[in-house]
């Protein structure tokens, strides 16, 4: 979706609220009758120098008489990358590029879009190739860097500082990773029950209520995702491995997340492939099959939701999360790596031919 600029409907908008004729307005600026037209029906646009005089003539500035918004609104933003994630599922994987390029280019000064576009080139920079695949993380770490430059946005900063920092470590670069987060991570204060508590002594109980919810979603997330992060650190120390696996899944069995946390699927394949690094292949197929499990749960299209406890986290989501409830990767594509992480994953070759595993493979070709 290009800006528009409506600068000839303005004009005549604004001819008209005044009660101007068209050659009224044209011996004002010194042109033809003929020349008001042609702009008000948009076959050409005003000289330059003009500008600033019509925009004087009608109390306006120059800005609202163009009516070129460089922005867009959360609504724009998401039905943007909807429609990129999209083009990237579809294919050609040029095309796809050329088509966020040419966004980037259309609203360069619109940060929410810029950082999310950059998220969307993480999610789908390993379709790309060879020098492809260079020019494709060198420009969306300039987009950071850009975000990180321009916004005024903490959410906006972050996201393109985590979004650099997922591509440096790919990259290999694990310095610079530490250089931009800090080698001391920012401590959680809390604030959200303060303000919590606040909104209760207003009775605002239904914000109070979201307040919690929303954070204490996005911890139980964090802290899957960090237990899976621990669970390749203790690959050559089978107890805490088992016990990192057992709490895993104990908060998964305690608030239901493979219905509520699209990416539970994500945690059972990290500790299969942890396990079957550290030698227990049984273990590993334990978990795979909780993968297969947890991909069948998935309901399509995909959108992140709470359930009957977290009846609010839908509302926080979209009041905090520039997508809403969106996620970072088409429905196509989703389908297409739940076979692929587990079939095409080197980890697992070893056990390629072990029955289960086979099992495991068939079962995820007929659903993805």
């Amino acid at each position: 979706m290009k800006p528009v600029i409506t600068l000839g409907s303005n004009i005549c908008r604004l001819r008209r609220e005044a009660h101007i004729t068209q050659g009224d307005l044209a011996s004002f600026l010194g042109v033809t009758k003929a020349s008001v037209s042609k702009w008000e029906t948009g076959q050409s646009y005003p000289d330059l120098e003009l500008l600033p005089r019509i925009a004087t003539y009608f109390s306006t500035t120059i800005d609202e008489l163009v009516g070129y918004q460089p922005q867009l609104d959360k609504g724009g933003i998401a039905r943007e990358c909807a429609r990129l994630r999209a083009a990237f599922a579809d294919g050609p994987f040029d095309q796809a590029h050329r088509q966020c390029q040419e966004l980037v280019r259309d609203y360069y000064a619109c940060y929410p879009l810029i950082a999310q576009i950059a998220l969307i080139y993480l999610n789908h920079w390993d379709f790309a190739k060879g020098e492809e695949r260079d020019e494709l993380v060198g420009e969306a770490i300039g987009l950071c860097h850009r975000v990180k430059r321009g916004s005024e946005s903490s959410a906006d900063i972050k996201l393109a500082e985590a979004v650099e920092a997922a591509f440096l470590l790919a990259s290999g670069d694990s310095c610079a990773v530490v250089e931009i987060l800090g080698e001391t991570p920012e401590v959680d204060m809390g604030t959200d029950i303060l303000l919590a508590s606040a909104y209760g002594a207003l009775g605002r109980l239904d914000e109070a209520d979201m307040t919690l919810q929303g954070p204490l979603f996005e911890s139980l997330v964090l802290a899957l995702n960090r237990l899976s992060q621990l669970a390749m650190l203790y690959v050559s120390n089978p107890e805490k491995l088992e016990v990192a696996h057992e709490r895993a899944m104990a908060i998964v069995e305690a608030f239901d997340m493979e219905k509520i946390f699209v990416n539970t699927a994500a945690v059972h394949l990290s500790f299969a492939t942890a396990f079957v690094a550290g030698g227990n292949v049984q273990r590993c197929l334990d978990c795979l099959e909780d993968y297969e499990r947890a991909c069948k749960a998935l309901d399509f299209p995909i959108k992140l939701h709470g359930d009957a406890f977290f009846d609010k986290v839908v509302a926080w989501l979209e009041m905090v999360n520039t997508l809403g409830t969106s996620v970072p990767r088409d429905e196509a594509l989703v389908k297409k790596s739940m076979l692929e992480s587990v079939s095409a994953n080197p980890a697992f070759a070893a056990i390629a031919e072990e029955p289960r595993f086979r099992r495991i493979v068939a079962n995820l070709e007929r659903m993805s």
